[in-house]
C-alpha cells in the first residue's frame, strides 16, 4: 500500500495511476482537513467486492474453506461446464462438495468494465 498527498497526487497523476495498475497496488492520499481517499483500479476493487460477497455468511466461508482444503489435498477434479452463450465447453477446476439442495447460487454484483 503506497500513500501521498491529494497535492502530490494531482502533480504526478499519470505516474501514479500507471504505479497502481503495474503494481495492482492500493494509493490512499491525505487531504486537508482528515479528507483521505483511496485509489485503486477496478479491478482490484471488483476482486475486494466478490471476496466481501464470498465470506459474507458463515455458511459460505466454511463451504469455500472446505473447498480450498479439498483442493491442496489433491480431491477437487475437472469438469466441463458452459460458461458463454456459444456453448463452448472451458475446463473449471471444482471441489467434490456441491452446494446443497435449497440454496440459491448468487452472482457477486460487480462494476462494468
Amino acid at each position: 500500500m503506497k500513500t501521498a498527498t491529494v497535492s502530490d497526487f494531482r502533480a504526478k497523476m499519470k505516474e501514479r495511476l500507471n504505479s497502481i495498475h503495474e503494481d495492482q497496488d492500493i494509493l490512499i492520499l491525505s487531504g486537508p482537513k482528515k479528507m483521505d481517499f483511496v485509489v485503486l483500479t477496478l479491478e482490484t476493487y471488483n476482486s475486494m467486492e466478490e471476496t466481501a460477497h464470498l465470506l459474507s455468511s458463515e455458511a459460505n466461508t466454511t463451504r469455500l474453506l472446505q473447498s480450498i482444503s479439498q483442493d491442496k489435498s489433491g480431491q477437487a477434479h475437472e469438469r466441463k461446464i458452459s460458461l458463454n452463450q456459444e456453448g463452448k465447453q472451458n475446463p473449471i477446476r471444482t471441489a467434490k462438495s456441491s452446494i446443497g439442495k435449497g440454496q440459491k447460487k448468487r452472482k457477486a454484483s460487480r462494476v462494468k468494465q
